[in-house]
């Protein structure tokens, strides 16, 4: 069994498929412990990888999606769960999870080589916490992230807008920036602060780092000829968070605990609305606005700031 500590939340891989694991570690090696030194950290979820198991019975189907590279299907019993992985063109199913209501404890099938495995078994993980974690008031976003002098600023989009082209800006022409996540950060209510963390999760992205920030803020984008930037009222905030963030809407004790979270989240938090184009005047209209810098660069003009480009070992997303 692999120990991890995501968002100081306790997390148990638990597979013997060492080809499995290989794939895995880049992703999980940062948040993995001895299981002596999180002992005393409560156990969110167990993920156990075992052979093929007889499907719910009395499922009903309670939704289907596409998931990044293929299509889920999630059901629900008296017993509990099951959410089925299928190819996106044939629909034949290629792994599976069944788990508890609680989201504590749950077992998977998966098909295909190691790198088919890891990616279904890490979907399974990033579902498992995503729901779990939401009795704990901790969401998993879906956004990219910056932190710049000990506080974060998490990018929200629809995909495709420009979330991660909105990080690079700021790592290229706002100096002292660092990328935390560039697809799925946690965000928790600790002690009465909003703090965002790295996860295993970054999309396309290679960043997979144990570190966490408060937030200085949240910043819904969105494409226009011009720059300009606005701080939203409470409702607006809850409006613009909540869909950023993983929930089930059919669960209604889920939905209550992540819509009750947004509302700490919101009371607690500076959210903005940015209109912008895909360049550096983004960044800097950005970036002042939310208070994160006050838009005086060293050397001549915004220089690129080589140094704070990225942590070692990431890899950045292509500029437009």
């Amino acid at each position: 069994m692999k120990h991890c500590i995501i968002a100081d939340l306790h997390v148990v891989i638990d597979s013997d498929d060492k080809p499995l694991l290989d794939v895995l570690a880049p992703r999980y090696a940062p948040f993995c412990h001895r299981a002596s030194d999180c002992a005393e950290v409560p156990v969110l979820f167990a993920l156990h990888h075992v052979e093929r198991f007889e499907p719910l019975a009395n499922a009903t189907q309670m939704a289907d999606f596409e998931c990044q590279d293929t299509w889920c299907v999630y059901e629900q019993s008296e017993k509990g769960v099951q959410i089925t992985l299928q190819d996106l063109t044939t629909r034949q199913d290629i792994a599976q999870m069944q788990c508890d209501a609680s989201f504590s404890d749950a077992k998977c099938w998966l098909t295909g080589d190691a790198v088919q495995r890891e990616y279904c078994y890490s979907n399974f993980l990033m579902m498992l916490f995503a729901f779990a974690a939401m009795r704990h008031q901790t969401l998993l976003f879906h956004a990219s992230v910056i932190a710049r002098e000990g506080k974060a600023y998490l990018f929200l989009a629809k995909s495709g807008t420009g979330k991660s082209t909105h990080s690079t800006l700021w790592l290229k022409h706002v100096p002292g920036c660092q990328l935390v996540n560039d697809d799925n950060p946690v965000v928790g209510v600790r002690d009465g602060k909003v703090i965002v963390y790295g996860s295993p999760w970054s999309g396309k992205t290679n960043c997979y780092r144990n570190v966490s920030f408060e937030v200085g803020g949240f910043v819904r984008i969105n494409r226009a000829p011009e720059c300009s930037i606005q701080r939203q009222s409470p409702v607006s905030a809850f409006a613009l968070l909540l869909p950023s963030c993983s929930g089930v809407k059919w669960d209604k004790k889920l939905y209550r605990a992540q819509c009750d979270t947004t509302a700490a989240v919101v009371s607690r938090s500076a959210i903005y609305e940015l209109y912008c184009t895909p360049y550096r005047e983004a960044a800097v209209t950005c970036s002042i606005g939310v208070g994160a810098w006050d838009g005086v660069s060293s050397g001549d003009g915004f220089a690129v700031n080589e140094k704070s480009l990225k942590p070692a070992g990431v890899t950045l997303p292509q500029e437009p």
